[in-house]
């Protein structure tokens, strides 16, 4: 019996992460960067691996200008999945507009590593190859 009741309390805490999650969601697609960074930053409190948390949070600090951390949340989103092809792409661009182009190509390139069928992430390598 206590199994049954520890099992339901995960599932339940599945449900409020999850609903919890579509809530920053919507502020993030609503364009509400500040709102869905807050929301996410409780999910991860809740579930500190959520790794779509911390791609939509760094996405988010992306939006607002604010690099470091889209790179920070994007890093460790990289650390949780190591072939996560767009959390590459997304600290790439964080790279780029921090103007460090040879870390936004290594991120690239790397994307392109794990999808080498992508042409938007060739296009990327070969434009910032080009500058080079």
């Amino acid at each position: 019996m206590a199994g049954a009741l520890s099992a339901d309390r995960g599932m339940k805490m599945d449900n409020d992460v999850d609903e919890l999650f579509d809530q920053g969601l919507d502020h993030f697609n609503a364009d509400l960067y500040n709102d869905a960074i807050e929301v996410f930053s409780d999910v991860l409190k809740m579930d500190p691996d959520h790794p779509d948390a911390l791609y939509y949070r760094a996405l988010a600090w992306f939006h607002k200008g604010d690099f470091g951390r889209a790179i920070a949340d994007f890093s460790r989103a990289i650390e949780k999945n190591p072939r996560d092809a767009d959390c590459f792409i997304g600290r790439g661009e964080a790279w780029q507009s921090k103007g460090n182009l040879k870390r936004a190509l290594a991120d690239f390139k790397a994307a392109l590593d794990i999808e080498p069928d992508d042409p938007d992430y060739r296009q990327r390598v070969e434009d910032l190859t080009d500058k080079f």
